[in-house]
């Protein structure tokens, strides 16, 4: 068990290198995109920006999924290769006819989304960047069936260095502004289109099969309409802060977003990248519920402690990110996303048993009644609260869609999760925050102290609380006694081989 969770841990890590590598981009140039753009333009930048995503995830249809879950269950490696074209080959067809449509109602759109059917060239730029988005899917996603995460990384980080240097060019210099940074955004996907090609063609066999096709059909559909359900439920209130607010409102919670999503980059996608193959892989085994009881309990631990951090210092990250005053406010919804992110890793893992049993049916009915949901409480929330409320409902229906999902992947594939300690690791940390009120008026110096003194005494609380296992205070000894003296880290490293090529 011990071994499976530090593979499990490695692979995270290493993932979370490179997925840390894409995704901090939009932090780090924050300072560039709020010195260049007002509230507003980055609220319009918003706009474009989800609905990319929105694009990205439907005209996926969810086949690089519906390929890694195929691909997992083959024994035949030349049949491996003949799923892989199949699945690769239609998502060409799929681009092609995006493409050829977004030129026919690129004005339209752009009159919808941005109130000026001018910027269509901005709507035809985020329609060809997504197209090269989904056609990378499938190297990527073979990249990880195959557990080369250094190859993984190498490909981030060069993707990384072309955007950012990009974005100053183009946003800095050149005074693109949004443009610019779609440009860049297009760059990179191109870049790592011609980079991982080459990989995914040797993984191939050019035969198309259309029984199969279809079966990864039906499988990915069902997720297409629960992915953008859960889009629009945990980013399609833009839409509505924009259409009963205005695009600077857009912009402030937008940014708000981006600082929260720390825990998205760093954490959660990195636990799912590389939990996800190893989870497969676990399902059938005997210590299968341990394994995920035990993966979810502390993988609640490190969200927590994470989103803990990130709510304490809010404030003082955000006056120091952004160049105009006009943003500052934004650290007020950073607490309630950070938050909503704790509930989306937690249904991420419920939701696997859905997944393993090919139930997928009961995600897009889950997803899609609380996309309702969301909307109907944003209408409410919005007028009345402003963007404080959009991030009271985020964290309202996320509650909500882990509790549902926990109900339903139950009764399919039954794992005796630890919910009691799931749940004071997340009021603990919930308690330690809103102690931070108590200090609030003190100089910035000692509310720097506590911070950092709340955020260590955090798994100590719950020490006291008797939230671990004899055998894990023992193995945690063990840990620190290994990894206390700095002079000795690498030769651990080494031990562990944990940068060692797969």
């Amino acid at each position: 068990m011990l071994d499976k969770l530090k593979n499990t841990l490695k692979h995270t890590f290493i993932y979370g290198l490179g997925n840390l590598s894409i995704k901090l981009i939009g932090l780090v140039l924050l300072p560039l995109y709020t010195k260049h753009l007002s509230s507003a333009e980055y609220g319009a930048f918003a706009i474009l920006e989800v609905t990319s995503l929105i694009i990205t995830y439907v005209f996926s249809f969810k086949l690089s999924t519906s390929m890694m879950r195929w691909w997992s269950a083959i024994k035949d490696d030349n049949y491996k290769k003949v799923i892989v074209f199949t699945a690769f080959s239609s998502s060409i067809l799929v681009v092609i006819f995006l493409n050829i449509n977004s030129f026919l109602f690129s004005k339209f759109l752009s009159d919808i989304l941005l109130d000026d059917k001018y910027l269509y060239d901005l709507v035809r730029l985020i329609f060809l960047s997504s197209s090269f988005e989904i056609l990378n899917y499938y190297a990527l996603e073979l990249i990880r069936l195959k557990e080369k995460s250094i190859l993984y990384v190498a490909v981030a980080i060069l993707r990384t260095v072309v955007v950012l240097t990009l974005n100053i060019i183009l946003v800095a210099y050149c005074n693109y502004g949004i443009k610019g940074i779609i440009l860049s955004q297009l760059s990179g996907h191109v870049l790592v289109f011609l980079i991982t090609f080459p990989f995914l063609r040797r993984n191939m066999i050019l035969r198309y099969d259309w029984d199969e096709f279809k079966k990864m059909l039906n499988y990915g559909v069902p997720l297409v309409f629960s992915t953008i359900a859960m889009m629009l439920m945990n980013m399609g209130d833009r839409y509505l802060i924009r259409y009963l607010l205005d695009f600077s409102e857009v912009g402030i919670y937008s940014l708000g977003y981006k600082i929260s999503s720390v825990i998205n980059i760093f954490v959660l996608q990195s636990f799912q990248m590389g939990f996800l193959p190893i989870a497969y892989k676990q399902f059938q085994t005997k210590d299968a519920n341990r394994f995920f009881s035990k993966t979810l309990t502390y993988y609640t631990l490190v969200l927590t402690t994470v989103a803990l951090m990130l709510s304490l210092f809010s404030k003082e990250l955000i006056e120091l990110l952004s160049k105009r005053e006009e943003y500052f406010s934004a650290y007020k919804v950073v607490p309630f996303f950070s938050l909503a992110f704790i509930l989306r890793g937690i249904e991420y893992v419920f939701s696997l048993g859905l997944h393993y049993t090919k139930k997928t049916k009961y995600n897009a009915l889950i997803v899609l009644s609380l996309a309702i949901l969301n909307v109907i409480l944003n209408f409410i929330f919005i007028p009345a609260f402003k963007i404080i409320g959009a991030s009271v409902t985020t964290v309202i229906c996320w509650m909500f869609m882990a509790v549902l999902f926990y109900i339903f992947s139950q009764k399919f594939y039954k794992v005796n999760y630890e919910i009691k300690k799931i749940i004071m690791i997340i009021l603990t940390g919930c308690g330690l925050f809103l102690l931070s009120f108590l200090y609030f008026d003190l100089t910035l110096h000692i509310k720097l102290v506590i911070k950092i003194l709340s955020v260590i005494s955090f798994p100590f609380i719950l020490f006291l609380m008797k939230f671990y296992e004899p055998i894990e205070i023992m193995r945690i000894r063990e840990a620190f006694n290994k990894w206390r003296n700095p002079l000795k880290w690498r030769q651990n490293l080494l031990k562990m081989k944990m940068f060692s090529k797969k």
